[in-house]
């Protein structure tokens, strides 16, 4: 489940940001710790700015298509399309205002932002993680408000032994107020 997490931690940070302004973030071929740096440097100029609170993340499987799934795991993963995973967490005033790689839901540099464009309420972004058991493609396309995002990802995963997964997934997230300290962060349930 952790693939299902790691682009709900993508979204739900890049998302939440909020355009203000005509100005928007833009990079091609570059690591998420400089995206990131360009999201700061926007929101410092007033450009893109954070919510900062708690917030719920609803993520939907449309579909799944997986080389070699046993049928008892693929019949498995069909009953859960179409119904929503929820998980919470903070975002803190420090990570709104600084975001930094792993915000972006990726600390390790073996991923790559091959485009990211944000701005004007809009995300289209595509990122490339290489690594020795495989590689993942996530493509992400969506709008936000300064409290609220919507999303669809479709996500490759290609394994080193050949074998591919490719999924389909929906996202909607909003602000519900202040942080709690009972955030569940990556844990994922049933909404």
């Amino acid at each position: 489940m952790r693939h299902a997490i790691l682009p709900a931690a993508i979204l739900s940070a890049a998302l939440a940001l909020s355009g203000c302004g005509e100005k928007s973030v833009e990079a091609n071929n570059e690591k998420p710790s400089a995206v990131a740096s360009k999201v700061a440097a926007a929101n410092a100029a007033g450009a893109v700015h954070f919510n900062p609170g708690r917030w719920e993340t609803t993520v939907k499987m449309v579909k799944l298509d997986a080389d070699g799934m046993p049928p008892e795991a693929k019949q498995m993963m069909e009953k859960m399309m179409g119904q929503g995973h929820t998980v919470s967490s903070c975002m803190t005033k420090e990570e709104a205002e600084k975001p930094n790689g792993k915000f972006f839901g990726q600390a390790d540099e073996n991923c790559t932002y091959d485009h990211f464009s944000m701005g004007g309420g809009t995300l289209d972004a595509k990122l490339t993680c290489k690594a020795p058991q495989g590689s993942n493609v996530i493509a992400m396309k969506g709008t936000y408000t300064p409290e609220t995002y919507t999303a669809s990802m479709q996500m490759q995963v290609q394994g080193p032994n050949g074998k591919a997964m490719k999924m389909t997934m929906d996202m909607a997230a909003k602000r519900t107020g202040e942080c709690t300290g009972k955030e569940d962060s990556e844990q994922m349930r049933p909404s």
